[in-house]
């Protein structure tokens, strides 16, 4: 699966070419200041129509127990963390016409990305959208897939797939004790039906391997949010307590 994070953009400064805006900031990092820098940097002004193609780098702060081994004074010891550094670098995509920006990288890169930008100042300021999955059922023919989060005391998410889907039961229960997270389509394109799962958080996650056709691939997730995203999706007004969900890259 490949996902493409769709934001909407707020404000954007033109970029010459091989020349990156640029901001750092001084992270709390296990208990010491640690130097963070990102950059956005133009790489190609005319990639894809009206799509113009950028290189992210940056770091990203994950929250997770761990250990290395390591020697220290001719000793080998072991060193316990509970959150690490991962350098990040990838492709993004600026479309002024439509007034977006694309990230090419999972949910939880892009997330630490859009902080690492708002804690600093290069001018770039993109805007989290969510969807209305009830504006979305009037537009789709059918579910493939869906997965739910939250939806009892003790189950933190569920996923269901199928045929039609939405038409059962246990569809529509799912949908009253808990909040759909994603849902999996059927989408034509070219003549041809490929599975398009949308994400709650404005991503378009391309099911199906396209060997790389980068070209392909950003057509026809620009055709979803043409058709379908766009008409669907608002300004995130206010932070979830949590909206991770398994189903998701």
């Amino acid at each position: 699966m490949k996902p493409y994070q769709f934001y909407s953009v707020r404000h954007f400064p033109e970029l010459a070419l091989g020349h990156p805006a640029r901001t750092q900031y001084q992270m709390t990092f296990s208990g010491e200041g640690e130097e963070v820098v990102t950059e956005l940097t133009l790489e190609n002004q005319n990639f894809e129509g009206s799509l113009s193609r950028l290189r992210v780098k940056s770091e990203v702060k994950h929250e997770t127990f761990g250990f290395i081994r390591k020697v220290i004074g001719e000793k080998r010891q072991r060193l316990e963390f509970n959150e690490y550094l991962q350098p990040v670098d990838f492709a993004a995509y600026h479309d002024i016409p439509r007034n977006i920006v694309i990230f090419q990288a999972p949910k939880k890169v892009c997330r630490g990305v859009l902080l690492n930008l708002r804690a600093g100042a290069c001018g770039v300021e993109l805007v989290e959208m969510v969807v209305d999955f009830s504006k979305v059922i009037d537009k789709c023919s059918e579910y493939l897939a869906a997965w739910f989060r939250g939806v009892s005391s003790r189950v933190r998410a569920a996923g269901i797939s199928g045929d039609q889907i939405q038409h059962d039961a246990l569809f529509k229960k799912l949908l009253r004790d808990g909040q759909l997270s994603n849902v999996t389509i059927p989408w034509i394109f070219d003549d041809v039906e490929h599975r398009i799962m949308l994400t709650s958080g404005g991503a378009i996650v391309l099911i199906q391997d396209y060997k790389a056709n980068q070209g392909f691939e950003l057509n026809l997730a620009t055709d979803v949010f043409d058709k379908l995203l766009s008409q669907v999706w608002e300004e995130k007004k206010a932070r979830r307590s949590s909206d991770d969900c398994p189903g998701e890259p």
